[in-house]
């Protein structure tokens, strides 16, 4: 690998793809994965927050599939995968939990 710093990796001209030096592309994709990983954390807790206070009935959208088809320019299957998503998930506990459980009672 390639360890001379040529740019900085955040900052990485997508058409310098080539010119980009491997260290560089390495951070580039920890750096861009990273930022996906926080715009969807954002997004989701968007989501559950205008379904929360009902915005799509406010401003006159049937339901939140409808207000984010419309407001994202997404497909209904997308808007439902976010909503989804977006919503408390229950956590199950893990065996060893449960095995303690049974274990003390």
């Amino acid at each position: 690998m390639n360890t001379h710093s040529t740019a900085l990796a955040p900052d990485a001209p997508v058409a310098g793809w080539p010119e980009l030096a491997d260290v560089d592309l390495l951070r580039t994709l920890v750096e861009i994965e990273r930022r996906r990983r926080r715009l969807d954390a954002a997004m989701r807790a968007a989501v559950a927050e205008a379904g929360r206070r009902g915005l799509a009935a406010d401003t006159g959208y049937r339901d939140t599939v409808e207000l984010l088809t419309d407001l994202l320019r997404i497909s209904a299957q997308e808007a439902r995968r976010r909503i989804g998503y977006a919503a408390p998930q229950a956590r199950s506990r893990s065996r060893k939990v449960w095995k303690a459980l049974a274990a003390a009672s």
